[in-house]
């Protein structure tokens, strides 16, 4: 009942390809069962994602992005700068950076809050815009 140890052919009648060629059984599952998947969560605002970019980059992405949702009509924005985990220290450099932003531009940003759990909690906010 051990594995067969001679060369086989990997595409032989009734044989599968070699390893890294197979699809695993989870993927076959999900190919013909599409109805078990999970729901996509479809309640979380749109996003803008910081996540390592230097400051810089990412203070003017924000404002780019937050003036174009504004101009879209949209109240809230979830923006994801990371919890700092990759940076020196493991200390957050964008969060502190981003929420300062946000206080700095009441013309544009309402209020902010940090995220739900379910969309980044502490290395995601919530961006409220002004109408």
């Amino acid at each position: 009942m051990g594995r067969k140890k001679g060369k086989t052919n990997p595409q032989g009648p009734g044989g599968s390809p070699r390893r890294g060629k197979r699809r695993s059984i989870r993927y076959e599952a999900e190919e013909r069962f599409p109805e078990d998947r999970k729901p996509v969560r479809d309640d979380s605002p749109p996003s803008i994602h910081l996540r390592k970019l230097t400051v810089d980059e990412a203070l003017s992405r924000l404002k780019v992005q937050l003036r174009a949702y504004a101009g879209q009509g949209r109240r809230e924005v979830l923006v994801v700068h990371g919890k700092g985990q990759g940076s020196v220290g493991g200390v957050s450099v964008l969060g502190p950076e981003v929420r300062d932003w946000c206080d700095r531009n009441p013309a544009l940003v309402s209020s902010w809050r940090e995220a739900p759990p379910r969309w980044g909690g502490s290395g995601a906010i919530v961006v409220v815009l002004n109408p």
